[in-house]
């Protein structure tokens, strides 16, 4: 008697397929996960960006006189006063897919009588960029900004 193997090639072909199949679901999955874990994504929906301001100057009290624009609610009270050496937070809110914006303005009084006024306007992208636009000053201080990592730092110090 002959017994010739029955011929399994077509359940093998259906089990190797599905196979195939889940291998290149789980290529996709791990490729999704690792954009997303790399995605400079909006923030959630009524999240903010913060913005440091930094009173370097060795005796200059500053004054908050602007704070207009897409402040968290409520936004820092007017004539909060900056002490040297101290820092101020400003968060600005975040919309996914807009620029948001906030104008801030300090005045202060130079030892000397000299009249001190920094202006600036903190720009939020969407939450996934950070900048300081307008950024002016006038009398004895100068200020800079720098933007690292997202986060924005405002100094203000003697010129």
């Amino acid at each position: 008697m002959n017994v010739k193997p029955s011929n399994t090639s077509g359940s093998r072909g259906v089990s190797l397929g599905i196979r195939l199949i889940l291998f290149i679901l789980l290529i996709i999955a791990i490729k999704l996960i690792k954009k997303r874990r790399k995605c400079g994504c909006p923030p959630p929906i009524g999240s903010t960006q913060g913005f440091n301001v930094k009173n370097s100057t060795k005796t200059i009290t500053l004054t908050l006189t602007t704070a207009s624009g897409d402040l968290e609610k409520p936004p820092p009270p007017l004539n909060t006063p900056l002490p040297p050496g101290s820092t101020a937070d400003f968060e600005v809110t975040s919309k996914a897919g807009h620029t948001t914006r906030a104008n801030i303005k300090y005045t202060g009084t130079a030892a000397n009588g000299t009249p001190i006024t920094v202006s600036f306007t903190l720009v939020n992208s969407g939450g996934v960029l950070t900048g300081v636009d307008n950024l002016a000053s006038t009398g004895p201080v100068k200020v800079n900004a720098e933007t690292t990592s997202g986060n924005a730092l405002i100094t203000i110090s003697d010129s």
